[in-house]
């Protein structure tokens, strides 16, 4: 009978979080009880980057897409629940926007009230 695996899609799904909150490698291994290199080599093939700082997507060749270490957390944990990469997960929301005409409502920018006559 084998081991219970540690590293679980959820558990995988929260590491960009840890990462968000300043949490090095190795401190991420300890609280998830698991070795520093096994962490690292899972999160590789699951895309996942142990380093800290702002992540850019590509929106189109040549045009970085700089995220907050929070954002992309959060993609992460979403798209981890929805089966989809982060990637997907911001096209698809921005397609969204862009078909729907969202803008305002997502930018909380609504227009101005037209006085009554």
């Amino acid at each position: 009978m084998g081991r219970q695996a540690i590293l679980t899609q959820n558990v995988l799904a929260g590491i960009p979080a840890l990462v968000a909150q300043g949490l090095r490698k190795a401190d991420i291994a300890k609280r998830l009880g698991c070795k520093e290199s096994t962490l690292q080599v899972r999160c590789c093939n699951a895309g996942i980057s142990l380093r800290g700082g702002p992540k850019r997507l590509k929106v189109r060749a040549g045009v970085p897409l700089t995220l907050s270490c929070e954002t992309i957390a959060s993609l992460s944990m979403r798209a981890a629940r929805d089966g989809c990469s982060e990637a997907q997960l911001a096209r698809d929301l921005l397609e969204t926007i862009a078909r729907d005409g969202l803008y305002d409502a997502v930018l909380d920018l609504a227009p101005p009230l037209q006085p009554a006559e």
